[in-house]
């Protein structure tokens, strides 16, 4: 590790010293708003050829770096407005106006030619300002079709990642689940500039959890408004679910003001199958799970401009949800003949009431023009929920059924969060740095409380009871520096350290567990521009990820007779090492990539032969090596279709430490996916939307999975000026998310083939009045890492 750490020092030293003349400023209308995406060329004035060029990121900035001396001069260009050249021999940092071209206003539209994929250092931009992907209708249907990105049933992943957070206009949003989408959903396709897919997370942000990151850029604010979205869904699976939202959104001079809520009742009915394998015994068991949850969301922020360069904001987001989960089992035993010898049938109620809290305050400064600006971000979170249980089970045989447990169960959950944020950013000797620090504190209390209730008359079992205490503080720093190289090669370099400080209390054990680590997580971005918007990139970083608070927590939970729980207090972190190398055009991207997993934990199931007792615990065992190659290509060719589509293929290799699970276990796996969206009408306002998703078979973890295939329809239709949105989706119509998986433990075979209510029409309506061609400011949040680990 030393001898790496050197090795990343001096590499930094030796870059550091070969960094290139830069040339920096702000490209603005004639109403001080920044223009995105303008072309900025350096071109040599005897012979005209491009020496270099950028583009304008969503604030209006460039950087351009140069390394010879000459007759040059700049070029500034968008459609739209007019041209404008500026000799570099007179230039000097500043905003730079470009005068609207009235004679091509009309033209915009329909000849704008800017890419679609941009490389940047560190991430992917999916452009769509001008596209069919604009027109889509909300944030969830643009990320539908977002390179890297795949969404089944509402939920949203990346390929190669294990989570994905989002962000909107550079602030994380501190929302997940339903939450999430149904904020989502409020933002109009219409006012996306563009989305950036970040795979491999910079320096800046938390090195927890092998994720992925999305930005969504949202066009500026150019005049005083307000408006209002109100928003209906209805969706039909086994059983009936609905949702509203009704969202506002107000700017006056410098001022910006948001308030949402939404209310609505998500049911959904899950059927989980397993069959067990025993030496003597096979045991088929199979029960539907009932999941009814009643929610409401509220979230509120307002940002105000004190200054021209500074700027302060608050955020608060709440929840309260009341769940009630219903879970009824039978396993059914049979002898090695297929002859009935028993069953065991188990049924279960749930009652969960939470609430979720979240503020966040913060500070941004600007401190001059050449990007050196100060960030403080303040963050709170909040999450307490009451559950109650009752579980009650029976033993059939010949004939003849007796109870065989009762029980009841008391849970008090309260986790809580305080977190500070500072980030520096400024240029040093013409290499644009970023400096940071973050602590972050949180304390967990569980407290739970087990019934005896066999006998009818609820009795406190205090050996089956327990209060688990968790505090967990996280100090970090981190560094990153970006520049040129050479004429087309620039580098981005970071470094983060975070130390982690644990302590955790079992009441029922009697027992206090301490834990310390400091780890580094070094980052490296190379990009290669060639000619024609196309790129070549490389990255390599390490990351890691914490165990989350339950798995933590020794003590043993009595489901029912054959089934405990419990977790680790010696789990440690897993670490990731990751390597992608992509070649990119304007409608392709290309990527070869690597996963090396290290002190991998997961939950396993440890199935005693001889008692058929199944207890969940989790453990440091995994050890994986994958590698993989994706391609993602968009087609536009056609003006009624455009189609996405991606495929991604890997191969892995694994190894367990468990002696009695697989030792070693290798595989490809794969997945296949095409989003098709058909334009109906001229007008563009009728589309129909096709995609088709399948994973291949594959071998992943300790497990074996069977490939399915999912067949997604919609359509959607514009009225009223694109004020009323409606669109009806289908998701599965063939019935095929169904899968099976098989692990084995102890040489006992077990399959899995659990349904989880994907099938389902949803209709949803949309309106918006007032002036809708806004964006909304997003809530801010610098604990997502926290937020997400305590509310799983």
């Amino acid at each position: 590790m030393n001898k790496i750490i050197l090795n990343f020092i001096f590499l930094f030293s030796v870059l550091l010293g070969q960094a290139q003349t830069i040339y920096t400023g702000q490209v603005i209308d004639q109403k001080n708003e920044p223009v995105a995406f303008a072309n900025v060329i350096i071109y040599n004035a005897i012979d005209q050829s491009i020496k270099r060029g950028d583009i304008t990121d969503s604030n209006g900035n460039f950087k351009i770096e140069l390394n010879e001396i000459g007759d040059y001069y700049l070029e500034i260009s968008f459609l739209g407005f007019k041209t404008k050249k500026i000799d570099l021999k007179e230039y000097k940092t500043e905003k730079i106006i470009l005068e609207e071209d009235i004679n091509t206003l009309s033209e915009v539209i329909v000849q704008s030619k800017k890419p679609t994929l941009i490389r940047k250092n560190d991430r992917l931009v999916f452009n769509i300002e001008n596209t069919v992907a604009q027109e889509l209708g909300t944030a969830v249907d643009v990320l539908k079709v977002t390179p890297n990105i795949i969404m089944r049933d509402d939920k949203l992943s990346m390929l190669g990642k294990n989570f994905v957070k989002i962000m909107v206009n550079g602030k994380m949003m501190p929302f997940t689940g339903d939450d999430l989408k149904n904020y989502l959903a409020t933002i109009n396709s219409n006012n996306i500039l563009s989305i950036e897919v970040i795979t491999v997370p910079p320096s800046e942000f938390d090195a927890a959890g092998n994720g992925g990151i999305i930005n969504i850029i949202l066009k500026k604010h150019k005049n005083d408004f307000w408006s209002i979205n109100a928003r209906l869904s209805s969706v039909q699976r086994t059983q009936f679910s609905y949702g509203r939202d009704l969202s506002f959104n107000y700017k006056k001079r410098d001022t910006y003001l948001t308030f949402s809520v939404s209310n609505g009742k998500f049911l959904k009915n899950n059927v989980f199958s397993n069959t067990n394998f025993y030496e003597d015994e096979t045991w088929l068991g199979k029960g539907p799970n009932r999941y009814d949850n009643d929610y409401l969301n509220y979230r509120f922020s307002i940002t105000q401009n004190v200054t021209k360069n500074w700027e302060i904001g608050a955020s608060y987001a709440g929840t309260n949800s009341n769940t009630d989960n219903q879970t009824n089992n039978i396993d059914n035993v049979y002898n090695l003949n297929d002859t009935f010898k028993y069953a065991i049938s188990s049924n279960g109620l749930t009652l969960s009431d939470s609430k979720i809290h979240a503020v966040n305050l913060y500070n941004q400064i600007k401190l001059d023009s050449l990007g050196k600006n100060l960030s403080f971000d303040f963050d709170y979170f909040t999450s307490k929920s009451d559950k109650t249980g009752e579980n009650q089970g029976e033993k059939t045989e010949n004939n003849t059924t007796q109870p065989l447990f009762s029980n009841a169960t008391g849970i008090d959950y309260n986790f809580e969060n305080f977190s500070n944020k500072i980030d520096f950013a400024f240029t040093f000797k013409k290499i644009q740095m970023k400096v940071g620090t973050k602590i972050s504190l949180s304390k967990t209390t569980n407290d739970f409380k087990f019934y005896d209730t066999f006998t009818g008359t609820a009795v406190l079992d205090e050996n089956q009871s327990n209060l688990f205490n968790y505090d967990e503080n996280i100090y970090a720093l981190y560094a990153s520096g970006t520049f040129n190289i050479s004429e087309k090669i620039n580098a981005t370099i970071g470094l983060r350290t975070e130390n982690t400080v644990t302590k955790s209390f079992s009441k029922s054990l009697n027992q206090t567990f301490k834990n310390e680590y400091t780890k580094l997580f070094p980052t490296l971005f190379l990009n290669y521009n060639l000619e024609d918007n196309k790129s070549i990139a490389f990255n390599v970083s390490r990351r890691f990820e914490r165990p989350i608070f339950e798995s933590l927590d020794p003590f043993k939970i009595v489901l029912n007779p054959y089934k405990t729980i419990q977790g680790n207090p010696f789990l440690n972190p897993s670490f990731i090492t990751s390597g992608e190398l992509i070649f990119n055009t304007h409608k392709n991207e290309f990527k070869l990539y690597t996963n090396w997993l290290d002190n991998g934990y997961e939950q396993i199931g440890e199935i005693n032969p001889s008692t058929k007792v199944i207890n969940y615990t989790y453990y440091n065992y995994i050890k994986t090596k994958s590698y993989g190659v994706s391609n993602t290509y968009i087609y536009d060719k056609l003006r009624w279709l455009t189609s996405y589509n991606t495929i991604d293929l890997g191969y892995s290799k694994m190894s367990s430490s468990i002696p009695q699970t697989i030792a070693e276990q290798e595989g490809f796996n794969g997945v296949l996916q095409t989003q098709n969206t058909i334009q109906l009408n001229k007008k563009k306002t009728l589309s129909l939307g096709i995609t088709y998703y399948y994973v291949l078979p594959a071998k992943i973890g300790l497990a074996k999975i069977e490939g399915y295939g999912p067949l997604d329809l919609s359509l959607s239709c514009k009225l009223l000026d694109d004020n009323l949105n409606i669109s009806l989706y289908a998701s599965d119509i063939l019935y095929t998310s169904r899968t099976l998986v098989t692990t084995y433990y102890n040489d006992i075979k077990t399959n899995y083939k659990n349904y989880y209510d994907t099938r389902y029409v949803r209709l949803n309506v949309s309106y918006t009045f007032g002036n809708k061609n806004i964006s909304s400011k997003s809530n801010r949040s610098s604990n997502e890492e926290i937020q997400d680990r305590a509310t799983k």
